[in-house]
């Protein structure tokens, strides 16, 4: 079975073309999911696709956002992207690797300059998507104490950008992972406030965060 296509994309900064491999959706299989939605996949770990960097600039955004991240883009954030991207060349990021081949510590150095674009972009909310995949990364090579410190730093972001939330799907998010948070640092209260709003207010919905939060709920006492 097919577990790749190649496809390509235009980078939004220096205008140019490059490929990358994507994950086929039937290759796509979880076998189960951690407390806070982290899915173990079955062969393919495919978050390690779910990003990418043009080779020529280190432009790095998620897939997802490939056909809309130029709709944040204006010229004062476009400079200081080319900054940053200026001071990244003159690092050790590894080679440049949007193959199917990509290695654990490249994928960790998209994520931390994936998260710093999206920074500048002023999309907080999705620093924090991205930290948490970080945060996952950790957990994975048995790194507590860094995955603790990610975590952190996503409680800080989104306590601060949960009411400002624009999509009901950010909005979920921000409560769940504020409740996950809060549990990970054993301050149950806080935990229970956050997943408490969060199933007042969407008890019948069949968003997979409020599943997860019903969950947590349950290992709160």
């Amino acid at each position: 079975m097919k577990e790749f296509i190649r496809d390509f994309v235009t980078c939004p900064i220096c205008k140019k073309e490059f490929s990358y491999d994507s994950v086929v959706s039937t290759a796509i299989k979880v076998s189960a999911y951690d407390l806070d939605l982290k899915p173990e996949y079955r062969g393919i770990n495919v978050s390690l696709y779910n990003i990418i960097t043009c080779p020529e600039c280190c432009f790095t955004f998620q897939e997802k956002d490939r056909d809309i991240i130029i709709d944040y883009l204006d010229e004062e954030k476009i400079l200081k992207i080319k900054k940053f991207l200026d001071y990244i060349k003159k690092m050790d990021i590894g080679e440049i690797d949007n193959t199917s081949k990509k290695s654990l510590q490249f994928y960790k150095n998209q994520l931390l300059i994936a998260a710093e674009i999206y920074s500048i972009l002023n999309l907080p909310i999705e620093v924090s998507k991205i930290l948490i995949k970080l945060s996952w990364y950790y957990r994975e090579n048995d790194e507590t104490e860094k995955e603790l410190g990610i975590l952190y730093y996503c409680g800080k972001i989104l306590e601060k950008e949960f009411q400002n939330a624009e999509k009901e799907d950010d909005y979920i998010f921000c409560l769940f992972y504020l409740g996950y948070i809060n549990y990970r640092f054993k301050r149950k209260n806080e935990a229970a406030k956050f997943l408490d709003t969060l199933l007042q207010k969407y008890k019948d919905s069949t968003n997979p965060y409020i599943k997860a939060a019903k969950f947590l709920r349950g290992e709160i006492v």
